[in-house]
């Protein structure tokens, strides 16, 4: 009997890689799936999209797999709604149909990672929900992107809100953890009513002298270009206790 899920299991896998959807769009790649509950467990699982347009999901695909065991699910694109935004991101949500009589609704979220003129590379999050498990999902896909022409170049923007100056658990940095492909250019946007200042330093609170902003007043903006991998750490001179990371891999 595994012998015979392991032949399913490789057909399914080669069906799923080779199918062409013939749509506009096409999003594929692999990750993995926890399921959730007493017991839970992990599984390898592969993700595959097309897209007509920026807001409509033509065909889907997903298989969970790994412990003797497999799903092959199919997303119901009628019932789905979709959005894709202009920094590359997009969300998602609608029913999922599997092959073994189950369904799911499932939420995906995804944010791009980069963007070439050959191809994009998204960070993909979603949770199937059923009637008696709820799947953690997790991928890497990679694809034509519906809006190719932004962000080519790899920027990401850290905003610092209106309220930052505050001793309080409010105002944070957006995001607070900003994670990144290295050779990406950060940009710090001071969105606050008074002058920040952004200093590096490293995870014992001690000064590093990788860049410095100077004073940046409501509305300026200072950027670094990060080149290498690591886990680097900024505050704000003026209001120490206003702390960000920025992991680059």
């Amino acid at each position: 009997m595994k012998t015979f899920s392991a032949i399913i299991l490789v057909i399914l896998l080669a069906a799923l890689c080779s199918m062409s959807y013939a749509a506009a769009f096409e999003m594929s790649g692999s990750g993995a799936a926890v399921a959730n509950g007493n017991n839970p467990k992990m599984y390898q699982s592969v993700l595959r999209m097309s897209l007509s347009d920026p807001s409509t999901i033509t065909k889907g695909t997903l298989l969970v797999y790994g412990n003797g065991e497999f799903l092959h699910a199919y997303l119901v694109p009628h019932r789905w709604s979709f959005s894709y935004d202009m920094d590359g991101s997009f969300h998602g949500q609608g029913p999922v149909q599997t092959s073994q009589g189950q369904s799911f609704n499932m939420t995906l979220d995804g944010n791009r990672v980069f963007a070439t003129n050959s191809g994009s590379l998204w960070k993909v999050s979603a949770d199937m929900q059923g009637d008696s498990t709820d799947m953690i999902l997790s991928y890497l896909v990679t694809g034509t992107d519906p809006r190719p022409t932004v962000d080519l170049s790899q920027n990401s923007t850290i905003i610092i809100p209106n309220g930052n100056s505050a001793i309080a658990s409010t105002a944070f940095y957006l995001p607070l953890n900003l994670e990144v492909m290295r050779g990406t250019t950060v940009t710090w946007q001071n969105e606050d009513n008074i002058g920040h200042v952004i200093q590096s330093q490293d995870g014992h609170g001690n000064l590093v002298s990788m860049y410095n902003s100077g004073i940046l007043h409501t509305g300026d903006t200072f950027s670094y270009k990060f080149v290498k991998h690591g886990v680097y750490y900024y505050f704000c001179t003026i209001h120490p206790w206003r702390t960000g990371v920025v992991t680059v891999s």
